[in-house]
């Protein structure tokens, strides 16, 4: 057995009385005077802790920030000097390495502190990581001391021996080249126990000094503490200690820190699977629990629903403060939400716990605003100090932070934000101006890309209407008398909507196309009383991320159905196994993600058999071409209205629709306009049905949308409106004309053949020999915006790119397209 490393300090725990245990390959103190005691003391006045056992990697170099981005999960790019972040470090796989503290000193000076278990593991982790990188590492943790005083003292009691201003010190921040009580040192505001407080490095013969001084100066309001009630105290923050809550089997995603996961980073190690499960959501989630049965649950041990185990304990104890046993785990995603009832295993019995929301107890960091207390940081708001105090009195707080104590504190900003200096009307007119020109315009391109936003001819006559203030400053309507203009536009989309969908009612509008499809799918769930969604895979694959997103929590079960490989349409054997008599609802797209005109008479059929409520979502474009749903028998049409007169806008916003039979009205979604008479006689207009929503029903409600998109919306109805039926059917008939034409040119080339049978209105998918970013790379150097990487969430169709075709293009432009792609 290798004998246990000791810290510098190890003569004066044992003076001290402490009880010494291996930890981590340390002969470490785990208390002095009482585990609760010394935990009490932390959260009423303050502890020191000895925790140098911990480790220290410096790493310095011209590449230090790149290899650092590299290595870790978080995004140290907006660090500034003296700026403290904390960050997984991850394998390949997901697993965590460990979890870190990085300290800027420099542009080319970084320190990263590590976990005192993990110290050789992480050293020879980082050193072979750098390889090919010009940075110097040097682990220095046998050279330097760290303690920990925590609690709300602690600022108080280090005050005395520091000529610092602790007070200027933010959360997160530090202070490299100071002293304490004369002794060299680094200074930072952080800390393990949920408290605020500070940690200090020195060098090992400085420790003693500084230890000695912190006690003395502290007397009664300070005491020392051991490993034991840090613990204890890090668990009722719910900070994760690494080997429990997270390590190489348990993602940081998993394990709660998926804030700490910056996808948008360009690379770092692990970022391939991290992103696929921040995207899709972790299979497993970290969960608190309260026992609520006798019974210590401990590490490893399962957790039960019934027969199944479901998951296992990482944490768990008596907590001190609050006087109940609780416990922190890792449960499968579908269980674990707030209030579900589990079963922890304890030696031959299972135990009842409930699942409850974390932390267990709420940090007590101390704020940058309260740190700093500048009155000219917002000195635009006229509100004082003493205004302030006045009104935190009243309303029984100590500060604004405890306005705000509910915001978990892992997802508040702990740092200035990276902003330039103010600039001048002229400077910031010339900077605009300049972004904008780096801007791709449909001015200046051909578009042949839609895949759910298209390039439609948009009417003159509605930016003049819409540009009107009335109208793009209008707010709320639920005073009906000051806002009769708001609320027609609103009833007038609804009619249009109702109208071109061949349905008996409409709403006043969703966020978008995506969100309307998912209410529309809640709607049939409370409708039916069942739980089970039967949705297509040629639906838009964001619109089945983001019903994935919205029904994760929802005690529901979402089958989704295959295409069939030779026409593009939804398999109809594998439809009509899955549909069955518990089934709420199936959801269709037609025409579909492919362009590709689904088989709904069929599918109606299967669907209305098994009492199921067929949603369709649909192009409105479409509408003046192809029968309506209405006709073909639908319950619910929703759909994306951007085509209708909305310009593409960087993606948003646009406007969703949601149309039904009237006798769904009670359980639709969002606003209803209705038209009535007031007393005199004349139309009036009135929000109707509000006993739906929210601000009425509060959780009751039927949905949790209680807006929409008025100007939006505003835009299609005047584009229905200027268009006509005549004119809305001619854009259809174009655009399936002039995307034949296009489809037809290209097969012809002998290089690009048809991937689906199917039929299909004005996108068609074709797949050829080359890579489709090389295709559209090519067709941007000749200002032609190419087609949708079908590859992107199809991986299975190589080569393949989906091309959009509207009445906007013409024959000119077509054969352009064809010949370069030909040429290719």
């Amino acid at each position: 057995m290798n004998e246990l490393k000791r810290v510098s300090l190890y003569n004066i725990h044992k003076e001290l009385g402490a009880k010494l245990v291996e930890f981590a390959g340390w002969e470490m103190p785990l208390e002095y005077e009482g585990i609760n005691k010394e935990h009490e003391k932390v959260r009423k006045s303050a502890g020191i802790f000895d925790v140098s056992h911990m480790g220290e990697v410096q790493i310095k170099g011209a590449e230090s920030e790149k290899f650092i981005q590299n290595l870790v999960t978080n995004d140290i790019s907006a660090l500034k000097i003296n700026d403290i972040i904390y960050t997984p470090m991850c394998y390949e796989n997901g697993g965590v390495v460990d979890d870190l503290l990085i300290y800027k000193f420099g542009e080319e000076d970084y320190l990263l502190v590590i976990n005192a278990g993990n110290i050789d593991k992480d050293v020879a982790w980082i050193i072979k990581q750098s390889e090919g990188y010009n940075v110097d590492i040097k682990n220095i943790s046998s050279e330097v001391s760290q303690l920990a005083i925590q609690g709300p003292k602690a600022e108080e009691i280090l005050q005395k021996i520091t000529d610092i201003d602790l007070n200027s010190i933010k959360f997160y921040k530090s202070i490299p080249s100071t002293k304490v009580c004369g002794c060299p040192c680094l200074v930072s505001r952080t800390g393990y126990t949920g408290e605020d407080g500070f940690e200090i490095y020195c060098k090992n013969k400085y420790v003693e000094i500084i230890w000695n001084e912190v006690l003395k100066v502290g007397g009664e309001d300070i005491c020392p503490a051991g490993l034991g009630c840090r613990d204890t105290l890090r668990f009722e923050a719910a900070l994760p200690l690494y080997g429990h809550e997270i390590n190489e089997h348990i993602s940081p995603i998993e394990g709660g820190l998926s804030i700490f996961v910056k996808t948008n980073k360009e690379s770092f190690i692990g970022k391939s699977i991290l992103s696929k499960e921040k995207e899709s959501g972790a299979k497993r989630k970290l969960v608190g629990f309260e026992m609520q049965g006798k019974g210590m649950p401990r590490n490893g041990y399962d957790i039960r629903i019934g027969d199944k185990t479901v998951g296992f304990v990482t944490t768990g104890c008596a907590s001190p403060t609050t006087g109940k046993i609780l416990g922190m785990g890792i449960i499968d995603s579908e269980y674990a939400k707030v209030g579900n009832e589990i079963g922890i295993a304890i030696r031959k019995k299972v135990v009842p716990a409930v699942i409850v929301k974390k932390p267990f107890y709420k940090k007590q960091y101390k704020k940058d605003n309260i740190i700093l207390n500048k009155e000219n940081k917002f000195s635009y708001i006229p509100a004082t100090s003493e205004d302030k105090s006045k009104m935190l009195k009243v309303v029984g707080l100590n500060s604004v932070d405890e306005l705000f104590s509910d915001i978990p504190e892992e997802v508040k900003l702990k740092r200035d934000l990276n902003l330039e200096i103010g600039k001048s009307e002229l400077e910031v007119s010339k900077i605009v101006k300049r972004l904008s020109e780096e801007n791709l315009s449909l001015e200046d391109l051909t578009c042949f890309l839609g895949a759910g936003a298209y390039d439609h001819y948009i009417p003159s006559i509605i930016k003049h209407i819409t540009s009107r203030s009335e109208f793009y400053t209008a707010y709320t309507p639920y005073q009906a008398e000051i806002s009769q203009g708001t609320l027609q536009v609103v009833f007038e989309f609804q009619s249009m909507i109702a109208e071109i969908t061949g349905m008996e009612i409409a709403n006043a509008s969703m966020y978008d196309g995506a969100t309307a499809a998912i209410e529309a799918c809640i709607m049939a769930m409370n409708q039916t009383r069942k739980s089970k969604i039967v949705v297509s895979k040629t639906i838009h694959p964001e619109t089945l991320s983001v019903l994935r997103t919205y029904l994760q929590y929802k005690d529901c079960e979402i089958v989704e159905i295959d295409f069939c490989n030779e026409y593009g349409t939804t398999d109809i054997e594998k439809l009509k196994a899955s549909v069955d008599k518990d089934t709420a609802c199936v959801l269709i797209q037609t025409p579909n993600f492919f362009g590709i005109i689904e088989e709904m008479k069929e599918i109606e059929k299967i669907t209305h058999e098994n009492k199921a409520m067929l949603i369709m979502s649909v192009d409105p474009i479409s509408l003046g071409v192809l029968k309506t749903p209405g006709e073909i028998g639908a319950d619910i049409v929703v759909g994306e209205a951007q085509s209708l007169g909305n310009p593409l806008n960087f993606g948003g916003p646009y406007v969703g629709f949601l149309a039904s039979k009237s006798k769904y009205t009670r359980k639709m979604p969002g606003r209803i306009v209705g038209q009535s008479l007031d007393v005199e006689g004349k139309i009036a207009y009135v929000l109707t049905l509000q006993t739906r929503e929210q601000h009425v029903r509060r959780e009751k409600a039927t949905s949790n949308i209680c807006s929409n998109q008025a100007l939006n919306a505003l835009v299609a109805s005047i584009y229905m409106a200027t268009m006509g039926k005549e004119g809305f059917k001619e854009v259809g008939m174009q655009s399936m004309k002039k995307a034949h034409y296009t489809y037809n040119k290209l097969v012809q080339t002998g290089k690009y053949k048809p991937i689906f049978k199917g039929k299909f209105f004005k996108e068609f998918a074709v797949q050829g020999n080359l890579n489709i970013e090389t295709i559209n790379d090519k067709l941007l150097e000749e200002n032609i915006l190419g087609g949708y990487n079908l590859e992107y969430n199809y991986p299975e169709l190589k080569n393949s790119t989906l091309l959009c075709v509207t009445e906007k293009r013409s024959k000119e432009e077509i054969d352009k397209l064809v010949g370069i792609m030909e040429g290719l």
